[in-house]
């Protein structure tokens, strides 16, 4: 068979395939309650590692780590992150398992294992077609460098510290009922 053939039979079983899921993807929905197709979980997990520019990846946390740095952290996580990511990191939250991607377990490797410019841009600047949003207009610098201190001390979270984040959480407004 001739290459220019080859190649446009490729493309074209590609298509189809590309086609039916579309169409099984039109009939089902785009509910956040459904689990994602493993194409989706791909789609969604790629986009969030090209999401950090290269340069981003070799920054260092510029605060070092301290007992107040690391307190300042979870203080600011308490009352911005943890409707979503949970105090304790995990996601398992009525925001967080209502969204899809469904926020990472902050404490596992996946996310430890990235660099300290990796979380801080991801922290500013969001990632786009998932539920997290840029932080950069209401997030100073340092309040974001201290959250990467603290995403980095998830992992080691003491239930204490995770009985003082509840009082730090925000809480309900007007109508709580209507939540």
């Amino acid at each position: 068979m001739k290459p220019w053939k080859l190649a446009s039979l490729i493309l074209l079983v590609l298509a189809v395939a590309a086609a039916g899921y579309g169409s099984i993807i039109v009939r089902r929905g785009f509910s956040a309650l459904a689990t994602p197709s493993a194409v989706e979980e791909f789609a969604a997990t790629t986009a969030r590692k090209v999401a950090v520019p290269s340069a981003y990846r070799e920054l260092r946390n510029p605060i070092l780590p301290s007992t107040e740095s690391i307190r300042a952290g979870m203080e600011h996580f308490s009352d911005h992150c943890a409707t979503c990511h949970s105090n304790d990191g995990g996601g398992q939250t009525l925001f967080g398992r209502g969204v899809y991607p469904k926020p990472p377990d902050l404490r596992a490797a996946g996310t430890q294992n990235k660099s300290d410019g990796e979380l801080y841009y991801t922290i500013q600047n969001g990632v786009r077609l998932s539920a997290m949003p840029a932080f950069s207009e209401v997030h100073t610098v340092a309040q974001t460098w201290r959250l990467v201190l603290f995403i980095r001390h998830l992992p080691q979270i003491t239930p204490e510290e995770l009985d003082e984040m509840k009082a730090l959480n925000p809480k309900r407004q007007a109508h709580p009922a209507n939540w």
